[in-house]
């Protein structure tokens, strides 16, 4: 009972997946499923009757037999017509739902906790989302494209064999299916589970092919290739062998289900034979026996295959349900107070008591007890040794992480705001900025949710220093960007990067080591627009950077060690006071 509620639920969720429109074709289906088989009989009851007809009257004419030629001719075209009919349905019918599937778990990944993204390799993600999908789309393939056809002609080969032979000759030849859905019932119990296991083996080899080019750099500079080389050729070895176990033991099978259909085929026409010689049964219906006989062996020669891959593609499309599941970042949750309005009315920050540890790691704290208050419109500069908690802070700020303790914006709750509120006030450039492999104009405008004109586009790029650079590039504005800014440098990257907040003028701006990767005349000059943008704008700024003199204009600059502020005040104060801040400069304390 708990299998077929399982897989009740399964092709369920399947059927969730389509529009009404898509639902009532599986009426379609079904209907075309059972004319194709009834079709599929008239051949061999055909074959027959002309059989006899030639037997009965030695002198009959060829023009005589071509209506019954013409009929078999006819039969066979439509049921190949029907056929492709029934295909292009299900076809249509199974990339609907994978479009639906597809789009589906793209919100359900993109909107998952950050901490699930922690806890898997991407690549892995990325292979177990492409075969969940694969699987989930298959099973309706499978359904009606094998299983259900196999069946429905099985079933009316079945009903023509008992029309048209003696019922214990009839119960003697359809003993075949038994035999042979017990060995095919015993190669699934053998071999169970192992496809499963070899998928999900070649998955782990994914991630670790996925997590080699991330690194390949690393691996050249250290020169390492062959090591991890070798290392994939073990492991690749590893599921060889493993795969060639099965292969042996499905031959193995396979040989035992082609002696079961000889045995009863030899059976079927001696025993057809002997009766017809004996007046019971005509030559005619040897025949039909013979081909009712063979469209019952040939489905059950792929019954293993079928029922093989229709439990893995279960498996699969259980695990695609799995991360339809996966629950939603605590930010995208609805607040139980949302704001009525998503514009701040002042953009000053306050954060109290704040305390913050790793999910994973609860007995860790990054952040221990912060309390901070942040006027509207001004630049405060974060600095600190590396994992002291400055990156965490920002991010509670911008909702990236749940904190224990109180942060406000403008005076209203952080939790009182949605995250398309948050889009809307709040923009962070971190360090390594996203890309996406489109164009440089396109990349400038991500995320904006209205239609910005290619002029805005230039002045934003001519305030980030990067108009210069685009303009030299084939294309300018539409030169197309690689996977990650593959085509660009580390510094144009980021001046891309900062080009949209230039057109987003946020109210809040916090620049996470933004500008780490500009030279001194890049970075004073956006420097400069950024003070620009936070006099015009009021934009509360706040930066964090390890190279110091980026944050001496700062009205205040916050230093940070194991999760706490140690120091406060003015550049050249913290500059001239014995603490972190002055071992930074000096170059003692990285």
């Amino acid at each position: 009972m708990g299998k077929i509620s399982f897989r009740k639920k399964i092709w369920k969720n399947i059927f969730g997946l389509l529009p009404a429109r898509q639902k009532f074709r599986f009426l379609w289906i079904l209907a075309i499923l059972i004319l194709s088989a009834g079709l599929s009989q008239l051949t061999p009851l055909a074959i027959g009757f002309l059989t006899d007809r030639v037997l009965a009257d030695r002198d009959v004419s060829f023009p005589s037999v071509l209506p019954v030629l013409a009929v078999i001719l006819l039969v066979n075209v439509v049921n190949e017509v029907i056929k492709v009919a029934r295909r292009l349905i299900v076809e249509d019918t199974a990339t609907q739902a994978e479009k639906t599937a597809r789009q589906k778990a793209a919100d359900s990944l993109l909107t998952a906790p950050l901490s699930y993204f922690r806890g898997n390799m991407t690549g892995n993600i990325h292979g177990r989302l492409n075969r969940s999908l694969e699987g989930t789309v298959k099973l309706i393939k499978l359904l009606f494209m094998d299983f259900a056809p196999a069946v429905t002609t099985g079933i009316a080969a079945i009903v023509t064999i008992f029309l048209r032979l003696p019922v214990p000759v009839a119960c003697l030849v359809v003993l075949v299916i038994p035999v042979g859905s017990f060995l095919v019932f015993r190669q699934i119990s053998t071999q169970k589970g192992i496809r499963v296991e070899l998928m999900e083996t070649r998955a782990d080899m994914d991630g670790t092919i996925v997590e080699l080019l991330g690194g390949i750099e690393t691996i050249r500079t250290l020169d390492s290739a062959q090591t991890e080389g070798a290392r994939i050729l073990a492991r690749s070895e590893q599921l060889r062998r493993k795969e060639m176990r099965h292969h042996r033991a499905m031959a193995f099978y396979d040989c035992l289900k082609f002696i079961n259909e000889a045995v009863f085929s030899v059976l079927v026409i001696g025993i057809s034979v002997l009766l017809a010689s004996r007046g019971v049964i005509s030559v005619g219906t040897v025949l039909t026996a013979y081909l009712c006989f063979t469209q019952l062996t040939g489905p059950l020669r792929e019954l293993h295959r079928i029922l093989d891959e229709f439990s893995e593609c279960v498996v699969l499309a259980n695990d695609y349900f799995r991360l339809l599941e996966l629950p939603k970042d605590f930010s995208y949750l609805l607040p139980s107070h949302p704001a009525e309005e998503t514009a701040l009315a002042t953009n000053d920050i306050q954060i109290r008591a704040l305390h913050f540890s790793y999910p994973e790691k609860p007995e860790q704290p990054i952040l221990d007890g912060i309390d901070l208050e942040i006027p509207a419109g001004a630049f405060v500069g974060i600095a600190g040794p590396s994992g002291c908690g400055k990156s965490t802070l920002i991010k509670i700020i911008d909702r990236l992480e749940q904190a224990q303790g109180e942060v406000f914006l403008g005076g209203r709750p952080l939790a009182e705001f949605s995250r398309a509120a948050l889009a809307e006030n709040v923009a962070l450039v971190p360090q390594t900025p996203f890309l996406i492999a489109d164009s440089i104009c396109n990349n400038i405008c991500y995320g904006m949710k209205r239609e910005v004109s290619l002029a805005e586009v230039k002045d934003a790029a001519q305030k980030a220093n990067i108009a210069a650079d685009i303009e030299k590039l084939p294309g300018a504005y539409d030169f197309p960007i690689a996977e990650g800014g593959a085509n660009l440098s580390g510094g144009q990257r980021q001046r891309i990067a900062l080009a949209r907040i230039f057109l987003r003028k946020p109210r809040i701006l916090i620049l996470d080591e933004a500008t780490s990767a500009l030279d001194n005349t890049s970075e004073k000059l956006i420097q400069l627009e950024i003070e620009k943008l936070k006099e015009e704008c009021g934009t509360t700024v706040i930066s964090i950077a390890h190279r110091l003199t980026t944050l001496k204009n700062c009205d205040e600059i916050l230093v940070m060690d194991k999760g706490r502020i140690v120091q406060r005040g003015k550049f050249n104060e913290l500059e001239t006071t014995p603490g972190i801040f002055r071992d930074m400069a000096l170059g003692i304390l990285k």
